[in-house]
């Protein structure tokens, strides 16, 4: 799944960078849809490999799906409440100022207990950083998830559902 996540969000990301140019260089945009198209057939195909690499390791079964797949919390869509900048900068930090530190050391995401491996690379905050960048009012926690995951690696839909809760209770974001 992961590995299909990460051509999904790299097939996104080079379409969106496609489009950009084009609409920058005032090209045709027939150009862009023949780019978009070859895109998505490098996607495909780069897909149809793991799929033969994970068959020739004996994996059976169709493809992957998510393993949050039909859970309600993946389909929630965080909605930002005015615009801010990053939720911690120089030596601010939002949540910790609007939670209080009790609430604040009880975020997974930040939580040394809950997250060794991010907290021992310097990584907790930096995804969460992503996530928020990631809020747009249109994805899902699934989807930011997936999206943040492709750019730092995996990390639990639970991590990321937690920390936006933590945004909603310090009236930052709220729940669509």
């Amino acid at each position: 799944y992961e590995a299909r996540n990460l051509m999904l969000q790299a097939g996104r990301r080079e379409n969106t960078v496609l489009e950009s140019i084009v609409a920058f260089c005032m090209a045709n945009p027939y150009q862009a849809a023949d780019g978009s198209k070859s895109l998505t057939e490098d996607v495909t195909r780069w897909n149809a490999l793991l799929d033969a690499a994970a068959k020739a390791r004996g994996v059976k079964g169709d493809a992957p799906v998510s393993p949050w797949a039909g859970d309600a919390l993946a389909a929630r869509v965080p909605v930002r409440i005015g615009e801010f900048g990053p939720l911690t900068y120089q030596n601010d930090n939002v949540l910790l100022e609007r939670l209080g530190a009790e609430r604040y050391g009880k975020i997974k995401l930040l939580n040394s207990e809950a997250t060794p491996l991010f907290n021992v690379q310097d990584q907790s905050e930096l995804y969460a950083y992503e996530i928020v960048n990631f809020v747009d009012g249109t994805r899902t926690v699934g989807q930011i998830r997936d999206a943040v995951a492709a750019e730092y690696g995996p990390l639990s839909l639970d991590l990321v559902a937690d920390y936006l809760n933590a945004c909603v209770e310090a009236r930052i974001m709220s729940w669509k």
